[in-house]
């Protein structure tokens, strides 16, 4: 037994200074091929500095500066190689194929290594690309692993001797006994080993530790549940990058944004995501001022991005959909700019009208029509006034009157009464159908929407035309349509009718007259009562528009 325990231990111990040795005679090795690794790549950077603003002339100094030590090779984009300070440069072959130059123009910094069977020895190959395309390598040779093994054996034999001899001496069996019970411990329940007393406040503390760790884990799987759970079901977009721009998480509004699912973009390079010069230029602020800002389009959508450096070591992305914002800021300034032209035309004529006839300037028989002008003018603008006033409050949801029970039925004949006469003057039949339908809403509102729809349907009907008002009841709400025979809608105009000042028929639009808000109005007004408007027309043929409104309070 004790001989066994004996050739056990020094083979052991043996064992143990060989692979230190061998352990240490890599790391050194591995140490001197990083450090190599760092100082080619330092002297890539140097070059590549100094080429631009040396050229030729610059490359030939370094190389002669060199000598044989670092092999310098100049291959353009193609791989053909302009300069090599080793060989000739016409005599050697195309490089556009090695490994280092692929990765280089791939991503612009490349690396390989290649071991020689015949010289022993490896070879470290660094290349970099330069703004004009070109590839600049540096390469320097290094002595393999096993020579230097094969250098430091008589030490190791020497160590292994002496190491052998003081482990015979040490060797005995009061080791294994020792060692035994400490064998037989088990760490998942540590309380419950009988072992010397010796090691009870270590087992103790094991027990204790391994209570916490237990419950931090749990903490943490929590908490980071809690956060996939809140990321994943933000509006807005999240990334986050490490120093060197790679994403390390990304939640699946920002993926999505991006065209990709969050699996496929974590440990990515962002710029691999999307190069848009948008996102570049906001890594750049982030980069230099901590913090950026900038506006992103994708896919017909406006985003912003603000981005913040984290502690110098990362960077936080958010990303916010402001496309509904920019539409409306586009709304609102139409708006505010078709607002004063229709305001001002009215007021200009006003004004002519006025200054003619303060000049003298017209007969007495044509005052009366000129007080008429003014006064259907003035009519204009407080119509115009009053639409305006109108869809301020459906925007912002206010009104003055109470909801209650309103026929539409009722309502769609009461309508076309009080617009009877001017369909008779272009001769223009209105009929009412369907049965008796009541739904909860303010009744100014929905007469306004019915009063602009059978009058959009005179205004732009044939003469002699039709206007079919029909009312139709369901279970949970009622269906109003509005048909006339008129000149119909385009289907380049139809999305666009309901917006504020807009007007299809362009070259009718100052005989006929009207603000331009009214079927703005209708849409409004419906939505206003939680219901929905749908569009069908033929140019030529006729327009039919249907509002349907549910018959409770939503």
């Amino acid at each position: 037994m004790k001989n066994k325990i004996f050739r056990a231990l020094v083979a052991l111990a043996a064992m143990a200074v060989l692979v230190a040795s061998g352990l240490i005679t890599f790391l050194v090795s591995q140490d001197y091929f990083n450090e190599t690794k760092k100082e080619l790549a330092q002297e890539a950077r140097y070059i590549s500095m100094g080429l631009e603003s040396g050229g030729n002339d610059f490359l030939n100094k370094i190389a002669a500066e060199n000598g044989s030590n670092v092999r310098i090779t100049l291959i353009d984009k193609d791989g053909i190689v302009l300069f090599d300070n080793q060989a000739e440069a016409k005599t050697l072959e195309n490089h556009a194929m090695r490994q280092e130059v692929m990765e280089a123009v791939a991503v612009g910094a490349g690396e390989a290594e290649r071991f020689s069977d015949t010289l022993d020895k490896t070879t470290y190959y660094y290349a970099v690309r330069l703004e004009d395309g070109k590839i600049l390598r540096l390469a320097r040779t290094i002595d393999s692993i096993y020579k230097s093994v094969l250098q430091m054996l008589p030490i190791m034999g020497g160590i292994v001797i002496v190491v052998a001899f003081l482990a015979s001496i040490v060797a005995r069996r009061v080791t294994f006994n020792l060692i035994k019970p400490l064998d037989q411990v088990n760490l998942d329940e540590p309380l419950d080993n009988e072992t010397y007393d010796e090691l009870a406040p270590f087992l103790t503390r094991i027990a204790k530790q391994k209570r916490q760790l237990s419950k931090n884990l749990k903490k943490l799987r929590g908490k980071q549940e809690e956060l996939t759970i809140i990321t994943n079901n933000m509006n807005e977009g999240l990334v986050l990058l490490n120093g060197q721009q790679n994403v390390l998480f990304i939640n699946e509004s920002a993926a999505k944004i991006f065209g990709f699912s969050a699996k496929e973009v974590i440990g990515r390079n962002i710029l691999t995501v999307d190069r848009a010069q948008e996102v570049q230029d906001l890594l750049q602020k982030v980069s230099q001022a901590g913090k950026g800002e900038g506006l992103y389009e994708k896919d017909g959508h406006f985003y912003q991005l603000s981005g913040s450096s984290v502690n110098g070591s990362g960077s936080v992305i958010l990303i916010y959909d402001v496309t509904e914002k920019m539409t409306a800021e586009k709304l609102r300034r139409e708006f505010s700019a078709n607002v004063s032209h229709e305001l001002k035309t009215p007021l200009q004529s006003i004004l002519g009208y006025a200054e003619i006839m303060k000049n003298g300037l017209v007969k007495d028989e044509d005052k009366q029509r000129f007080l008429e002008r003014i006064h259907a003018e003035a009519g204009n603008m407080i119509e115009l006034i009053q639409n305006i006033m109108e869809l301020s409050r459906l925007d912002e949801n206010k009104t003055l009157d109470e909801f209650e029970d309103v026929d539409l039925l009722k309502l769609a004949q009461s309508v076309t009464l009080r617009l009877k006469h001017k369909a008779q003057t272009k001769g223009v039949t209105l009929n009412v159908s369907g049965s008796s339908a009541c739904v909860c809403g303010v009744q100014s509102i929905l007469s306004e929407v019915l009063y602009n729809l059978v009058d959009n349907s005179i205004k732009y009907n044939k003469d002699n035309g039709k206007v079919d008002v029909k009312v139709q009841d369901a279970s949970e709400e009622v269906t109003v349509s509005v048909s006339d025979t008129g000149i119909g809608i385009g289907a380049a105009d139809r999305e666009r009718v309901f917006e504020r000042f807009y007007r299809a028929d362009k070259s009718h639009s100052k005989e006929i007259g009207g603000t331009g808000l009214g079927l703005s109005i209708v849409k409004h007004g419906v939505l206003f009562h939680k219901g929905r408007v749908e569009l069908e027309s033929e140019p030529g043929v006729g327009t039919t528009i249907t509002f349907v409104l549910p018959k409770k309070r939503q």
